[in-house]
């Protein structure tokens, strides 16, 4: 028999595979090229397991944050270990791997807006599994260490013991690709109201 905990972690892998097709869409159209988005994984975790998914404590990472507001609430972050922050830009910007240097202001505006799209297109496939009207904020650029981040954002969430929803995701192109971690961190009531949905 499978557990409630079984059964959220498939309706989210299921989420995040529509999300990624939307997302892979979305950005095929925006630089001209096929990019896909693979989902290697969706797991539950806690904060500690998030800084360690994208390098550790310490690690800086590049990324952007979406708020989510409507029928439930929440935080969206695409995080990258810098390194390969800047190997989206190029994939983003059609460039060879390695042509981006630093996380520059063009480099800061390519992230912002992976990050809407693939933030989004997740938001928009969660509203429509859940059928619960969902809005995804405009994206911020976050660019720090993981762990001041995670502290950051989830303060209140992680103070009250509520866990986040943590997505592998993976960008390919015909060059090669480059991988990220997308997070969900729904406020604390918001996961019973997925188990629900996912019963």
């Amino acid at each position: 028999m499978i557990g409630t905990q079984d059964r959220l972690t498939e309706t989210l892998s299921r989420v995040a595979r529509d999300g990624a097709m939307r997302a892979g869409r979305g950005l095929s159209g925006l630089v001209g090229q096929e990019i896909t988005i693979h989902i290697p994984d969706v797991r539950i975790g806690t904060r500690d397991d998030a800084c360690s998914a994208v390098g550790g404590d310490e690690s800086i990472v590049l990324g952007a944050y979406l708020g989510m507001s409507g029928g439930i609430s929440g935080h969206v972050m695409l995080l990258f270990p810098e390194r390969r922050a800047l190997d989206c830009v190029d994939l983003m910007c059609g460039q060879a791997p390695g042509t981006t240097t630093e996380a520059d202001e063009l480099a800061e505006s390519a992230i912002g807006e992976l990050g809407n799209i693939v933030g989004s297109a997740f938001v928009n496939a969660l509203a429509d599994s859940a059928n619960l009207p969902l809005h995804p904020s405009p994206p911020t650029i976050v660019h720090d260490m993981a762990i001041a981040l995670v502290q950051t954002v989830y303060a209140e969430i992680l103070s009250q013991g509520s866990d986040v929803v943590m997505i592998d995701t993976v960008f390919e192109d015909g060059s090669g690709n480059t991988a990220g971690l997308l997070i969900l961190a729904p406020d604390p009531q918001c996961l019973s109201v997925l188990q629900e949905a996912a019963a």
